[in-house]
């Protein structure tokens, strides 16, 4: 077994031009140690492939979230104050 508590793991990104930076407990660690000693050349960057896959899929579900929240904010915002058209208040018809 590996240290204890969680580790940071780096994982360098090609084509997301990134690095992810991932933060594990020491089970999860100590499971991608021992699978990356265990791998061949072509299953390592197909590993790769898929994490780094599900690091832009998670940076796109984290920018929808906070762009949702955005909108929410502003929408209680507008309900919130009180605004009305500037000028003379509009006649009502008589009908």
């Amino acid at each position: 077994m590996g240290k204890r508590g969680y580790r940071t793991i780096r994982l360098d990104l090609p084509k997301a031009k990134a690095t992810a930076a991932i933060r594990a407990s020491a089970r999860v660690a100590d499971a991608l140690d021992e699978i990356a000693e265990d791998i061949g050349l072509y299953h390592g960057v197909r590993l790769l492939q898929v994490l780094e896959a599900v690091y832009v899929q998670g940076q796109k579900d984290g920018a929808r979230r906070a762009f949702e929240q955005i909108d929410a904010n502003v929408q209680a915002a507008k309900a919130a104050i009180p605004h009305r058209s500037v000028g003379r208040p509009r006649q009502k018809r008589r009908s």
